[in-house]
């Protein structure tokens, strides 16, 4: 006996709408699906869809990026319906009860790309960003030499100055910044910061090797009107923190920051004759304005100053000894920064956009004693601008942002007998493509060529992916890509001047920057995140490794007493980062983050024998290092 069945067919027919005003227009691109089935199809240029009918759960589901899910039970297979998507910012009032995140992997980011909030900033007594990064295992934090206390990041095992560090997504602490930019950042004006390991997007630049940290300020639209920060430390340091916004109108907002911080007394608790701390006076003020209109231009406009002594050295020195060992630093930066941009209402999730930011920093440092010293002089111009446009090929699947980018810096330096004038312009255009079928899986593929006047033509390719699988409770992500950057041997390594070491720069070409190639490094890496229970605690536990392999390096290369040289080495720095972090939340306002972390960092130097270049373990990074922090909250917002 033969026994046959048969499938029987139904087809689902409908229309997206979206909700613009009174009015409703088809949606193009949206996505429709049965409920518990991921699979779908998407709407054409009118908005409509046929689904098929296989023994699903009767509820279909329209969704598309950026505007509300409807759900509708589906009661008769052989009618049409209708779904109505509103604009996220037009949902009326709700009550959502959740847990605020104040550190953690970003969940949409493809990247291995950590969170910070505000709220992570005040577990820090203090007060800069440099100071504020110690509770964040991502970021390695210490003492670049002992008599400034001046403070210095890495990540992934390598300095500071390999990771782009933006404001608002535009390239900040750099040239002459690098040393000491994060330490002018007051923290009470961040709102949050994203720390990305690996390459970073090519919309923001080439320089971006180990790692990219974008730092967003606090915006005169943002939940905060008033704010008035003070710390003061039982050795002379006091600083305070001032916000004031004004909304103009409903469109139209501004706000006033400044800091004022100073450290007048003379500490030296270790007896050494050296100031355990420099003397210092800082001050900053910055005004932004904020605007949007009803056509879908919105943009930002700010300015600020800063001005920053510091002395340091032997306490002899400031009670009079000429002979004796001092150190003065004063820098003066003036910055100004925007961004434009603007939605286009004939197309959804499309957009204009556009970033521009000028810098004119200077510094004039002194090391030694009054008969006896170097100066270090430095005068710095910087121009960026890069405008973007985003929109989606076909469907939400098929997304991609373009544009092109215009850098400009100029570095004026004298030291020691040296003197670098360095005029660099980098024009630039850029493509990226993200392939999203689901929010659970995504593929971003970035190319970008850049003209350098000194350097010539450059390609930077860069390839990120993530997955998310368990019921969302899984990832995996896993990143590639190059970075290149055109070194500052003197801006960027000023505790050297500090040490009193000879300095040595041997030339691979004269006619370049510093005489110096451009570094060149390719960046590749793996991260995988878990959320479970433990017993009773919730948990996730995060595994990363990433390795960096530079082409072209400068190295800088202290294995010779009394003296320090700068020069190019082929195929030299291997770093290798291995992470492991598991963060417990054992009761509502406790939360415990461990983490271990191993760094392998092999630098290659100049023969010093014949024939056979010296690999040797790259000096002042630590191999192994355990990290512990506990966080307890009371019910009325302290926490210790």
């Amino acid at each position: 006996m033969c026994v046959r069945a048969q499938h029987e067919h139904h087809e689902v027919k409908g229309q997206v709408l979206f909700s613009s005003g009174a009015e409703t227009e088809p949606l193009a691109g949206a996505f429709v699906h049965w409920q518990d089935n991921p699979s779908g199809v998407f709407t054409n240029d009118k908005g409509e869809f046929i689904l098929e009918h296989h023994q699903n759960p009767p509820y279909i589901i329209a969704s598309f990026a950026a505007y509300t899910t409807d759900t509708q039970y589906i009661s008769e297979l052989d009618s049409t319906y209708t779904f109505i998507l509103k604009e996220q910012n037009e949902l009326g009032t709700a009550i959502v009860l959740a847990k605020r995140i104040t550190y953690g992997l970003s969940k949409l980011d493809p990247r291995t790309t950590v969170l910070l909030s505000e709220r992570e900033f005040q577990k820090a007594a203090c007060c800069n960003l440099s100071e504020s990064f110690e509770n964040a295992p991502a970021i390695d934090v210490s003492f670049s030499d002992a008599v400034t206390g001046t403070k210095q990041i890495k990540m992934l095992g390598l300095d500071g100055f390999y990771t782009l560090i933006g404001r608002e997504y535009m390239p900040s602490v750099r040239t002459l910044n690098s040393y000491y930019g994060l330490s002018h950042i007051p923290a009470a004006w961040v709102e949050g910061i994203q720390i990305t390991k690996g390459a970073g997007s090519v919309v923001n630049g080439y320089e971006s090797i180990a790692g990219q940290i974008n730092i967003e300020l606090k915006k005169p639209f943002g939940k905060e009107k008033f704010l008035l920060d003070q710390f003061v430390s039982e050795n002379g340091r006091a600083e305070t923190d001032l916000m004031y916004v004004k909304d103009i109108n409903k469109h139209v907002a501004t706000s006033v920051l400044a800091r004022y911080g100073v450290r007048g007394q003379e500490n030296d608790r270790n007896k050494d004759g050296f100031l355990d701390m420099p003397k210092s006076q800082d001050f900053k003020i910055m005004n932004r304005w904020q605007f949007y209109a009803e056509n879908g231009l919105e943009g930002t406009a700010n300015v600020s100053f800063h001005n920053n002594e510091q002395e340091a050295g032997q306490t002899a020195f400031y009670n009079g000894d000429n002979n004796a060992y001092g150190i003065g630093i004063n820098s003066q930066v003036i910055d100004a920064f925007a961004k434009l941009g603007r939605a286009r209402k004939d197309r959804v999730n499309s957009s204009f956009g556009s970033q521009y930011n000028f810098n004119h920093s200077e510094m004039t440092s002194v090391y030694g004693s009054e008969a006896n010293n170097n100066v270090y002089d430095a005068h710095t111009d910087q121009a960026y601008v890069n405008l973007l446009y985003e929109s989606y090929i076909g469907n939400s699947f098929h997304q991609y942002q373009t544009g092109v980018s215009f850098l400009y810096d100029n570095v004026r330096e004298t030291y020691a007998g040296y003197r670098f004038e360095r005029e660099e312009a980098v024009p630039g255009a850029f493509f990226e493509y993200t392939y999203k079928p689901k929010e659970t899986f995504s593929l971003v593929a970035g190319i970008r060529t850049d003209y350098n006047s000194i350097y010539g033509l450059s390609f930077t390719p860069r390839l990120h992916g993530k997955y998310r699988f368990n019921q969302d409770k899984t990832a995996i992500r896993a990143s590639a890509g190059m970075g290149r950057r055109t070194s500052n041997p003197l801006a960027q390594n000023q505790f050297i001047f500090a040490s009193g070491r000879e300095i040595k720069l041997q030339m691979t070409d004269s006619t370049l920057a510093y005489g110096l190639e451009q570094e060149v490094a390719f960046n590749s890496g793996v991260s995988f995140e878990h959320e479970f229970r433990l017993t009773y605690m919730p948990a996730t536990i995060g595994i990363d490794y990433f390795n960096t392999t530079f082409f072209q390096e400068v190295v800088v290369d202290r294995e010779t007493a009394g003296e320090v040289s700068f020069y190019n080495m082929k195929n030299g720095t291997r770093a290798n980062s291995t992470q492991v972090q598991l963060d417990l939340t054992p009761a509502r306002r406790t939360e415990i983050r461990l983490a271990y972390r191993m760094f392998d960092v092999q630098s290659k130097y100049r023969f010093r024998g014949p024939f056979v270049p010296e690999v040797l373990a790259k000096p002042f990074i630590s191999k192994h290092r355990a990290f512990i922090n506990v966080t307890q909250r009371t019910r009325n917002d302290w926490q210790f």
